[in-house]
């Protein structure tokens, strides 16, 4: 059958674009996690104090997640380099379905389900963190860094705090940089109006009980973002009118240990892969999702 020359070249001027659209649009990954902490049972082990402890300049929150539902009125940062991911995004730009990137997830699709149970009835483990999310697959520059916490909330810090991202070069890599404390008790409470405000260091500063040889634990990222939204000199000046509202009264507590983790690792489509550290841990899987199946 020969087809009319205006009709072919339709035809395959369609396929090309659709091959093109194919090969530019950027795979689709669920990503789920497990964090957790080793405990040290005899408090034999001496860590190191000289940790380096900050947060990428390119994060974002998990919209749903307990961050984001704890910081109303948070605008999310965005990268020049990457695609807006605030946004639903089209389905392969065919049909009307959208797909939405770094929602967290219901405990329904979880596929590590079974791994959590065992690790909170295993002797000496503590499960911090079990999140997972969507989203596309994106090179070191593009992807950004999902800010998470997780365990015991103490004053503005959760024990386990720092951030994670799925890049996509030629394979896939998770990477992970997260810090685990081990709080005292509460030392005292700051009134909002003698607190000084860095992005270096917590929001207050040290008393006197606080071990003085453990770094000070950064500034959550979207916290220091709304003190610049709102504050209209040095921020690292004392907060004397208009401080930010989850600066109110906010318990001190000691520092009486830290660990951190700073790992990569190379990922397999499907199964389970292990970053490994003395006293914390994390499991990871990343498995392909094709958009619109909510599967």
């Amino acid at each position: 059958m020969k087809f009319p020359a205006p009709l072919l070249c339709i035809t395959l001027a369609l396929s090309f674009s659709l091959r093109s659209f194919a090969e530019e649009s950027p795979p689709w990954y669920q990503v789920e996690i497990v964090v957790f902490s080793q405990q040290d049972l005899y408090h034999n082990e001496q860590h190191r104090t000289d940790l380096q402890l900050s947060y990428p300049e390119n994060w974002r929150v998990l919209t749903g997640s307990s961050i984001d539902a704890a910081q109303p009125g948070t605008v999310q940062p965005t990268n020049p380099a990457a695609p807006e991911t605030n946004t639903a995004l089209p389905l392969e730009g065919l049909t009307g379905t959208t797909e939405r990137p770094y929602v967290s997830l219901s405990n329904k699709n979880f596929k590590l389900g079974g791994d959590e149970y065992a690790l909170k009835r295993a002797p000496g483990y503590q499960v911090l963190l079990h999140q997972a999310w969507r989203q596309q697959g994106l090179g070191v520059d593009q992807s950004p860094w999902i800010i998470v916490a997780g365990g015991e909330a103490y004053g503005d810090h959760h024990e386990l705090e720092g951030s994670v991202r799925l890049v996509l070069n030629r394979h896939l890599h998770f990477q992970a940089d997260l810090w685990h404390t081990r709080f005292g008790a509460p030392t005292a409470t700051i009134p909002a109006d003698s607190m000084s405000v860095s992005a270096d260091s917590v929001s207050a500063q040290p008393t006197a009980n606080t071990t003085p040889t453990w770094p000070m634990l950064p500034v959550q990222p979207w916290r220091q973002n709304h003190v610049d939204e709102n504050q209209t000199t040095n921020i690292n000046q004392p907060q004397t009118s208009n401080p930010a509202a989850w600066s109110y009264q906010t318990p001190q507590f000691a520092v009486n240990d830290m660990v951190s983790l700073n790992q990569s690792t190379r990922l397999k489509l499907g199964e389970l892969m292990y970053l490994d550290h003395p006293n914390m841990g994390v499991l990871v899987m990343v498995s392909r999702h094709k958009v619109g199946s909510g599967e």
